[in-house]
Formats: C-alpha cells, sequence, structure tokens
C-alpha cells in the first residue's frame, strides 16, 4: 500500500493573501447624496453640502495641479534644462521621442515613488503645459460668445 500526504492541507488558502503596496488608501472618502426624493432637506444644509463639494474639488484641482508642477519640475532637473527649454522641446518632439525620455525619466527618478508609469507621466507633463498655456481665443467666431450672451472677457 502506498502512503499518500496532501501537501497542503484542504484549509488552507489556495492563493496568498493580496497586500496593497500603495501608500494610498483604496477606499474612497464617503460622500453625501443629495436626495430628491422623500426626505426633504433644508436651505442650509444643501448649501453645506454644495460649499463642501466644491471645496473638494477645488482642493482635488490643485492638488493635481502641484503634483504636475512637482513632476514638471523633476523632468526639468533631470534633463538639466530650464522649463522653457523643456517646453519646447516637448513640443517640437514626436510621440516616440516622449515616450523615450519619459522611461528614461521613470526609471532614474520612479523608483522612489510607486506606482508611477510613463504614460502617466506623459499625461500629466501634457495636462501641466496645457494648463500653463490655456488656448488663444478661436478667431473662427468671433462673435458667437456675444450672440449667446455671454461677456467677451469670460474664458
Amino acid at each position: 500500500m502506498a502512503l499518500r500526504m496532501h501537501l497542503l492541507s484542504p484549509k488552507a488558502p489556495r492563493q496568498p493573501p493580496k497586500f496593497h503596496t500603495s501608500p494610498f488608501s483604496s477606499t474612497r472618502p464617503k460622500t453625501r447624496t443629495i436626495q430628491c426624493k422623500k426626505k426633504s432637506i433644508s436651505d442650509a444644509e444643501l448649501a453645506s453640502d454644495l460649499s463642501k463639494m466644491t471645496t473638494l474639488f477645488a482642493q482635488r484641482d490643485e492638488a493635481m495641479n502641484k503634483s504636475r508642477e512637482l513632476l514638471f519640475t523633476e523632468l526639468c532637473q533631470f534633463l538639466d534644462s530650464k522649463a522653457e527649454e523643456v517646453k519646447k522641446k516637448w513640443r517640437k518632439s514626436d510621440e516616440d521621442e516622449k515616450r523615450v525620455l519619459v522611461k528614461a525619466f521613470v526609471s532614474e527618478w520612479g523608483v522612489n515613488f510607486h506606482p508611477l508609469s510613463a504614460k502617466s507621466v506623459q499625461d500629466l507633463v501634457e495636462e501641466h503645459l496645457q494648463h500653463q498655456n490655456p488656448p488663444a481665443k478661436s478667431p473662427l467666431f468671433p462673435g458667437l460668445k456675444r450672440m449667446m450672451g455671454f461677456s467677451e472677457e469670460d474664458k
């Protein structure tokens, strides 16, 4: 008779437990939904909730802007160039050149910042440059804003 022995007991887990190495929480903060049915909400509560949501969105936007700016500054230091030179070089580069540049940057700088991918860095640099130089006024329909009732100075 052969002796059989199970290497893994049936109670042992088949897969190792998953550990999250991200420093950020994977759970989203609770947000209050504004109900339109049944439960009535006072104007003050509604205004308070709207104010909180607006503040939260503004803080997120400010954090993303600072992140983009920090990343761009680090890219400039990596290239040992001034910001204006990097902007010109970035605009003149095609997608392959940008990808090679960003991969080199991520391979050196990304060691300390996980998760950091070349695609996300390239997207953040693009967004940073777009936010710094908003598109010029469209000369195609100069009177369109005026016809729609918007002032010319509004962006």
